[in-house]
């Protein structure tokens, strides 16, 4: 992100499972996240698996509404490697 791109911060506090909650941010500063109460950890696979398909699906809902606000596509670069572009959707 530029140093002469300005905008509004963007933020969203999201609802996961196991009690958790994550809050979104993006303004000049880049791309954040906070974790409530704590940044999670599971002893259990399944737990950790259903826990990361919930926040990978927020963190998406997310991008896309940023996404719309910007006006174009958003590119994540997940730290598993994974590459992912993040269309806007259509405003009416």
């Amino acid at each position: 992100m530029s140093a002469s791109m300005h905008f509004p911060p963007f933020r969203r506090r999201v609802t996961l499972t196991h009690g958790y909650e994550v809050e979104f941010a993006v303004g000049s500063f880049g791309l954040s996240r906070k974790w409530y109460p704590a940044c999670p950890v599971f002893r259990s696979r399944r737990a950790g698996r259903r826990f990361l398909e919930a926040y990978r699906k927020a963190r998406a809902d997310f991008l896309r509404d940023l996404a719309t606000m910007l006006g174009g596509p958003v590119v994540v670069a997940d730290t598993e490697g994974e590459v992912a572009v993040v269309e806007p959707e259509t405003r009416q």
